[in-house]
C-alpha cells in the first residue's frame, strides 16, 4: 500500500517547509508529529520527515511506534549523500525502508534552549579541529553563516520514488 500521509518534525522550520513542499508535489496530507496523533489512525502508512541531530533523526522512533513508516527524509546540514549508510545504522532504519537526505539550513534566530547551546559547542569544536575535512569545513561556514539551502528539487528523488511505488 502507498503512504497516506506526511508527518515531520522540525526544529526552526525547514523540515516543516519540505513537507508543505512534498504535499503539494504528491498531493498527500501533511501533519506535524503532534497533529497526526490526532487525526491520523494508528498504523497508518506515512512517509516521516524530521531534522538531524547528532545523527539522529528527530522523533522517528516516536513516529515508528504509532505508524507504518514507508519512507524517511532526513533533514540536516551536511551535503546530501554523505550520511545514508550511518543515518541507517543509528537510526535502525531497515533496508526495506527508503532513505533520503534533504539539506535543510541554520537559523540562529529560531535556535532555543539545549540546541543552541550544542550548535555553539559544534562550533567551537570544529574550530578547533585540525586536519578538518573538505564537509567538515563546509559545514563550520554553514553553521556560523547561517543560511536556508532548501530546495524544491531537492524533493525529486522522494517524489520519483512515490510515483514508482503509486502505480
Amino acid at each position: 500500500m502507498k503512504p497516506v500521509a506526511i508527518v515531520y518534525t522540525s526544529n526552526t522550520g525547514n523540515t516543516e517547509k519540505y513537507a508543505q513542499m512534498l504535499a503539494e508535489k504528491i498531493d498527500l496530507p501533511v501533519y506535524s508529529i503532534n497533529e497526526a496523533k490526532k487525526d491520523l489512525p494508528k498504523r497508518a502508512e506515512i512517509i516521516y520527515l524530521g531534522w538531524l541531530m547528532a545523527g539522529k533523526i528527530k522523533d522517528l522512533s516516536k513516529a515508528r511506534r504509532r505508524y507504518k513508516i514507508k519512507a524517511v527524509g532526513a533533514v540536516g546540514l551536511g551535503a546530501v549523500g554523505t550520511l545514508a549508510e550511518s543515518l541507517r545504522k543509528s537510526n535502525h532504519i531497515c533496508p526495506c525502508i527508503k532513505l533520503f537526505e534533504l539539506q535543510g539550513g541554520m537559523d540562529h534566530a529560531k535556535l532555543k534552549g539545549i540546541y543552541k547551546t550544542m550548535i555553539e559547542t559544534l562550533i567551537k569544536m570544529l574550530s578547533k579541529k585540525k586536519n578538518r575535512t573538505a564537509d567538515e569545513d563546509v559545514m563550520l561556514e554553514m553553521i556560523r553563516s547561517g543560511g536556508d539551502f532548501t530546495k524544491e528539487e531537492n524533493l525529486d528523488a522522494i517524489v520519483n520514488w512515490y510515483r514508482e511505488f503509486s502505480e
